[in-house]
């Protein structure tokens, strides 16, 4: 596995070389192995407390630790962790907050958050799983992927007027080696957040869960598409290896499983909820997506414009004073039709409107 984790020693530098270019002493008097090990050791500890053990009470020293706290999250658990004015590297879309009074524990159920505890949505409509895969997404609901280094911004949408993307964690090396981490102190990988928090490693369904998020993406083997579409991507960015290789999925044999259904793909949304509880509300949110794209041409939104109920019924309103303009028309050059006519069967001068046909008639006889 040691060069599996390549890409992740590489990211490990770059986000530390790029919060040093910034504070070139924020390390002083301690070094990353230091602080890893002490927040391992203390996972149930607010920040502040764990600043005030490690550090002299003075503001700047104090200020200085936080931030290098944060930096050992980003760095040894892939989450996304900043102050509010602090830059990382290669950027976040979520920028969560790790507050003082907050520990690590608490932090990291925040933003892994189990939506299926936190209750399902209404919608009991049936689904398609395999419209969550890459070749499906990318080919018609037009979304461009996008790969990132934090595991927080794993399966984000995101939606801007004329582009779509999807951000796809890139470091799944990463994620099997702590299982493996997770493997050796319990071979059923069946930790507690802060059992496996203290061992240096995320939740092992979280874990598990994300691995099997890459086999809707990329589903191995019967979509030769997606899978073609992950080889290019993989040489085009120089990703993780280990995203050639098969993705562990929540069916396999070293998967657990709570209840038969669990064995099977997602046929519901209820199903999508119980099945990936941490990552169910994205999936979701993709599903619809994949379901009713949301348009980001001009021709697409114009043509979406069109299903408006607004646009419905001045529709309704135009073709209705069309028919009835079309029908007045007709009605009076039907009733001018038949005016005429009558004015020929008469041929009688006298007649009002009549007058002018008939004179010239009468007139054009004697002369002729």
């Amino acid at each position: 596995m040691g060069d599996d984790l390549k890409w992740y020693h590489d990211y490990s530098q770059d986000e530390k070389q790029f919060v040093l270019a910034r504070d070139s002493r924020l390390l002083d008097g301690t070094t990353l192995p230091d602080l890893i090990r002490h927040l391992k050791n203390n996972t149930q500890k607010a920040k502040n407390q764990l600043v005030e053990e490690i550090c002299l009470p003075d503001e700047a020293n104090i200020q200085k630790q936080k931030l290098a706290l944060e930096l050992v999250v980003r760095i040894a658990f892939m989450t996304a962790c900043s102050a509010a004015s602090q830059e990382t590297f290669g950027g976040d879309l979520l920028r969560p907050r790790w507050h003082d009074f907050e520990s690590l524990e608490t932090y990291i159920n925040q933003v892994y958050p189990r939506d299926y505890q936190a209750g399902m949505p209404q919608d009991a409509s049936s689904i398609r799983i395999d419209k969550l895969s890459a070749g499906y997404l990318t080919a018609y609901s037009k979304l461009n992927i996008i790969w990132t280094h934090r595991l927080t911004d794993h399966l984000i949408l995101h939606k801007r007027a004329n582009k779509k993307t999807l951000s796809i964690f890139r470091h799944p090396a990463f994620l099997r080696k702590s299982l493996d981490v997770l493997e050796v102190n319990n071979a059923t990988q069946c930790q507690s957040p802060s059992e496996a928090l203290s061992l240096g490693c995320l939740p092992p369904q979280l874990i598990r869960e994300t691995l099997a998020t890459y086999n809707l993406l990329f589903p191995e083997p019967g979509d030769e598409v997606s899978r073609t579409l992950l080889e290019k991507e993989v040489t085009k960015h120089n990703l993780d290896a280990f995203f050639l290789r098969p993705f562990p999925s929540s069916s396999s044999q070293s998967a657990v499983h709570e209840h038969p259904q669990d064995a099977l793909d997602p046929d519901d949304v209820r199903s999508l909820y119980r099945k990936y509880p941490y990552w169910a509300e994205r999936l979701y949110s993709l599903w619809k997506e994949a379901e009713d794209p949301t348009p980001v041409t001009m021709v697409e939104r114009w043509s979406e414009s069109r299903k408006n109920p607004r646009f419905t019924y001045w529709c309704t309103v135009v073709s209705l004073s069309i028919a009835i303009a079309f029908g007045a028309v007709a009605t009076m050059l039907g009733a001018l039709q038949v005016w005429i006519s009558y004015c020929s069967w008469l041929d009688d001068p006298g007649v009002a409107l009549c007058s002018k046909g008939g004179s010239h008639e009468k007139g054009a006889s004697p002369g002729s």
